[in-house]
């Protein structure tokens, strides 16, 4: 599973400017991926369109239903899902960003920086640091973010089938565009 640094960074970037509402997103807009790896540099992805944006005052909260997550394999779908994400139990992963820790690029210009988070992921929440750009484009931001986290800190199980295993780091990158209102 990977989930967009760029896309979190987006989405913390809406908390730290006042008059920033998030432009509805299309599914070319918005992009959330989460990949893991596995023995002899296979490479597992699932993405999603889905992303869900919320302005808490003091902080950005950004909310991806991990049913909407597709591999492109229906049986490992059924199995990230239901076995391993259990998303009937937990539908969402979740990251809040206090407004405090974003920089905004100013008109044709572009920051690159890190920021400070909390990640929820089944059920846990935990501290992350996450790696965001975003590019001003008259009064939108285009954002993409990433994130590395291990599934096991969130008490997620090393996925394995058929005899393949999984490592547990996986990286989180997602990308959309705000509009200012």
């Amino acid at each position: 599973m990977r989930l967009s640094r760029l896309s979190w960074s987006v989405v913390a970037l809406g908390c730290a400017v006042p008059g920033l509402v998030f432009a509805a997103l299309s599914a070319s807009q918005a992009k959330v991926t989460f990949s893991c790896s596995g023995p002899g540099g296979l490479k597992f992805e699932a993405t999603s369109n889905e992303v869900q944006t919320a302005d808490k005052g003091d902080a950005l909260v950004v909310t991806v239903p991990v049913e909407k997550f597709s591999t492109g394999i229906g049986v490992r779908d059924t199995h990230m899902k239901e076995k391993y994400l259990e998303a009937a139990k937990y539908p969402n992963a979740e990251l809040v960003v206090p407004r405090a820790g974003l920089k905004f690029p100013s008109e044709g210009a572009s920051v690159d920086a890190t920021a400070p988070g909390t990640m929820t992921i089944h059920g846990k929440s935990k501290p992350v640091t996450f790696h965001y750009k975003a590019v001003r484009k008259g009064n939108a931001y285009d954002v993409q973010g990433d994130a590395h986290v291990n599934m096991n800190d969130y008490g997620i199980e090393t996925p394995t089938y058929l005899g393949i295993t999984v490592k547990p780091p996986v990286d989180i990158t997602v990308t959309f565009r705000l509009v200012e209102s």
